[in-house]
């Protein structure tokens, strides 16, 4: 989903236009682009063009796998990274598709990085970069969507202050999570059941490196 999610982004805003018209109307290929230049009230320069005609069918595979929220707030992850909070929390608020709690858990993802798969910023300590490392070398390791980090529970702290907790979700799926000392999530992932025991291994080694 990677591809796609950086090909949107690109976009900025049509990008984010067409992904809720699909989502919204099932329309793809020359059917989206109409439909998402309807939303936009006229001409959208990149929408016109003919690559983004296959940018709809990378898009209909990924919303086929995620919500249109978690396709959205992958996209908006990597968008924080190149433009300015303040435009993209403008942009989210003048979007009207979205429920109002949509765009709340949209703008904390541009103003915090919340749902992003690491949020790390200087200030990220090294004990907890390194734990971030290992957590992302077990196999199957998926991001977690920053709504669940409220209900793990802390199982230790490392030296740096910050904390590792972890959540089974009610099919069984074992999810980590890392906060900073000011209990803001850092790091968020879970694995399927059959690479719950690598997730386990990689937990025992960061409480032995780093505690």
């Amino acid at each position: 989903m990677d591809e796609v999610v950086t090909k949107v982004a690109a976009l900025g805003l049509p990008g984010v236009i067409l992904a809720i018209a699909m989502a919204a109307t099932g329309f793809t290929g020359a059917a989206a682009i109409t439909a998402a230049l309807a939303f936009l009230g006229g001409p959208a320069g990149m929408l016109g063009g003919i690559a983004v005609l296959g940018l709809t069918g990378l898009i209909t595979e990924a919303l086929a796998k995620v919500s249109l929220e978690d396709f959205l707030t992958a996209v908006y992850c990597q968008r924080r990274q190149t433009e300015p909070h303040g435009k993209l929390l403008e942009e989210i608020d003048s979007l009207s598709l979205f429920n109002g709690d949509m765009k709340e858990r949209l703008k904390v993802t541009v103003s915090d990085g919340c749902g992003c798969a690491t949020v790390v910023t200087e200030n990220t300590t090294d004990d907890a970069k390194d734990a971030i490392a290992i957590l992302e070398n077990v196999p199957g390791m998926t991001r977690a969507h920053h709504r669940d980090f409220k209900s793990s529970n802390p199982i230790m702290r490392l030296r740096d202050g910050s904390v590792v907790r972890t959540w089974k979700n009610q099919f069984g799926v074992d999810h980590v999570f890392i906060s900073d000392r000011h209990d803001r999530m850092i790091y968020g992932g879970f694995v399927g059941w059959i690479h719950s025991e690598g997730l386990n291994q990689a937990i025992n080694r960061i409480r032995r490196d780093f505690t």
